[in-house]
């Protein structure tokens, strides 16, 4: 008799033998209204798993809503595509990923001082310790430590 397999959910930890792993997937309509969605759920997925200092949720936190943004401004507004928002916590390491509808590439972009916006890939870059894209280029993603010890990337 085939046993069964262990259902998976948000939040939920594999069997002991396998590392710790806290996902949390979610869909957003592409309207501004729901970046501030988005840094709320980041911030609540971070404080149920625990374990990370302040620093790096706030870092998290910003880098969801810098993505999240870039997502619903260059990849669906008004759309009804909806963004994406997946971030994986194993312990020692934290993967934030937003997905979109526009397959090109997310890229930084020179700014004037005078602008006011066009500097979240810039943020995105000063915060994380790496970021890219996959998924033919409508997933954004970036990689953060979650120890303090280990945030000089």
């Amino acid at each position: 008799m085939a046993q069964e397999p262990i259902p998976r959910s948000p939040g939920r930890s594999l069997p002991a033998a396998a590392p710790l792993r806290n996902t949390v997937e979610v869909f957003l309509p592409s309207e501004p209204t729901y970046v501030k969605t988005s840094r709320r759920l980041a911030a609540s997925a971070l404080e149920r798993w625990g374990g990370v200092p302040a620093v790096v949720v706030d870092d998290t936190v910003l880098i969801v809503s810098e993505l999240v943004t870039n997502a619903i401004l260059h990849g669906g507004a008004g759309t009804r595509e909806a963004v994406g928002l997946r971030m994986e916590h194993t312990g020692n390491e934290l993967l934030i990923e937003v997905t979109d509808g526009n397959s090109q590439r997310a890229r930084l972009k020179a700014v004037e001082s005078t602008e006011t916006g066009g500097r979240g890939l810039l943020l995105v870059t000063r915060l994380a310790c790496e970021w890219g894209t996959r998924n033919e280029n409508r997933t954004t993603w970036a990689r953060l430590p979650t120890r303090l010890q280990d945030q000089a990337c």
